[in-house]
């Protein structure tokens, strides 16, 4: 039933929960969803579980934020009872000030942010999770259970995710909505192709293959550097890059033990002047400008905003055959998907790509065209408004 006719719109507080203050794929859809986001219907308040450039991005935007640290510790910790009580407390914070703001939607997309938000729920508030990176099956385990009886919409970035949580997706299918995150190609048109290769030393004309991912397990690092040793015994003349730093700006204990093993498979494989590596870089679209490929080797990316983020840039994507990516790019139109890790499959496709530059110009194409089509900020803006709509 619609609202009578001049009936004044009232607009809805959502009170976004996100664990840190630094800026990964997570983030940026966040803010590319903020950019878009009607704030006559929505007024949104970002709540940091940390300080960083998160929040100056979010000012910049004109947006609420309110930093309130609180302890964001992995699962087998968060038992323990000083991290209990640190947790409740931020929990107290947190209720108070979804009262303040007269909270209607609660959105999170992390665990131990859900298990703050289902503590600190107003009564009348409704609540979101966005499915991101799910992780093992602890973590899994952990959001069902708290999902089943407590969110009122689950958020997936991609159709591949919900079917990860285990048997949960078919008792949560009526509250599962699948809604691919978008961006503004404009940001992303224009880099600077000087940029990147002057700083690695590597002349205009030498094919240049890049990974652009923070370090983590999942991300494909080793299927990359095996894949850059085979093309370059064929291919002496093609140089690499590795571009990205730890998750969440703060080194884990797991991803810092994860990147000493690819930098060591690096010096196995004797790629220490073929592939260079870089830590993690704001200017993206002078980055993916820069390379004439973008790889993304990751096994069950959740998303992959590095692909949309390559397709407005005009750089051709070749991607895993799993997760996000494999329903972004339509293979062999708009991009490229290899066998997931596979080292073989992918030196075949970076192969194919830079000896057939009709094929990478017709992927640049066709990969802009399916990005205007299906992944704008605007389309994604409207999805979740009305996602929002359904519960306010």
């Amino acid at each position: 039933m619609g609202l009578p006719e001049g009936a004044a719109t009232v607009s809805a507080t959502v009170l976004y929960l996100n664990l840190y203050g630094t800026i990964g794929g997570a983030e940026r859809a966040l803010l590319e969803l903020l950019d878009a986001l009607d704030r006559t219907r929505f007024v949104p308040v970002v709540v940091l579980g940390g300080d960083g450039p998160l929040r100056e991005a979010l000012h910049r935007r004109g947006i609420e934020v309110v930093v309130m640290p609180f302890p964001a510790p992995p699962l087998f910790r968060i038992a323990w009872p000083p991290t209990l009580a640190r947790l409740a407390r931020a929990a107290w914070r947190l209720r108070r000030l979804a009262r303040e703001r007269r909270a209607r939607i609660l959105h999170c997309g992390d665990v131990v942010g859900l298990m703050l938000l289902v503590a600190a729920r107003p009564r009348h508030a409704r609540l979101v999770y966005q499915l991101h990176y799910l992780g093992g099956a602890p973590r899994r385990m952990a959001l069902a259970c708290l999902a089943l009886p407590a969110v009122d919409r689950l958020l997936a970035v991609s159709a591949a995710q919900p079917a990860r949580l285990g048997p949960a997706p078919r008792l949560l299918a009526r509250r599962t909505s699948v809604v691919p995150p978008g961006i503004r190609a404009a940001s992303f048109e224009n880099g600077d192709r000087r940029t990147l290769r002057q700083s690695l030393d590597v002349p205009e004309a030498a094919p240049l293959v890049g990974l652009v991912a923070r370090y983590d397990t999942w991300k494909g690092h080793h299927v990359f550097l095996e894949a850059a040793a085979r093309i370059g015994a064929r291919r002496p003349d093609v140089r690499f890059a590795m571009v990205g730093g730890g998750p969440y700006g703060d080194p884990l204990p797991h991803a810092e033990r994860y990147r000493a093993a690819v930098l060591a498979r690096r010096r196995e494989l004797g790629l220490e002047r073929t592939v260079a590596v870089l830590g993690h870089r704001d200017d993206v679209p002078a980055v993916l400008a820069g390379l004439d490929v973008l790889v993304c080797p990751s096994d069950h990316e959740p998303f992959g905003m590095i692909v949309l983020e390559a397709l407005a840039a005009g750089t051709p994507v070749i991607a895993s055959d799993s997760g996000g990516p494999a329903e972004i790019l339509e293979d062999g139109r708009s991009g490229l998907l290899f066998r997931t890790g596979s080292a073989e499959a992918l030196e075949h496709a970076v192969l194919r790509v830079l000896e057939e530059p009709a094929l990478g110009a017709r992927l640049a194409a066709e990969g802009r065209r399916r990005l205007e089509s299906a992944f704008t900020s605007a389309r994604y803006a409207r999805d979740v408004e009305a996602v929002y709509a359904s519960l306010a």
